[in-house]
């Protein structure tokens, strides 16, 4: 990289002592020419083209395209959270229903408040 930089210093030291020798016409024609050159330049850029419409959609529409990838990610993540939480509360009561069913007492016995007093009195003795 180095060598490609003072190769480059090198080439405009040269030209800038050249510049100084060239007579006013000379530099009047190159001028011309730059000019010339210019207004072909822009007249160039100004034409519909292939390349052009690809990238006034890219500039135009990628963005649009990387807010919507944004949004659908964020929702899917929402609804994934979501539909997690609610299999957890399921596995949750599935085990109650699991403890209340494999349990000798009869389930009426849980809906009687004076049985839930009782149970709230007598801790277990496990």
């Amino acid at each position: 990289m180095n060598r490609e930089r003072e190769l480059a210093h090198k080439i405009r030291h040269y030209l800038n002592l050249g510049a100084d020798e060239v007579d006013r016409g000379t530099a009047d024609r190159l001028f011309a020419a730059r000019r010339s050159a210019l207004a072909r330049q822009k007249t160039a850029n100004a034409q519909r083209t292939l390349a052009g419409i690809g990238h006034i959609a890219a500039e135009a529409v990628l963005p649009r395209v990387k807010a919507l990838i944004a949004i659908a990610g964020l929702i899917t993540g929402v609804v994934g959270v979501s539909l997690w939480n609610d299999a957890e509360k399921t596995a949750e009561l599935e085990e109650i229903d699991i403890a209340l069913l494999a349990d000798d007492l009869p389930i009426n016995a849980y809906l009687d408040k004076g049985f839930q007093t009782w149970i709230s009195e007598h801790p277990s003795q496990d």
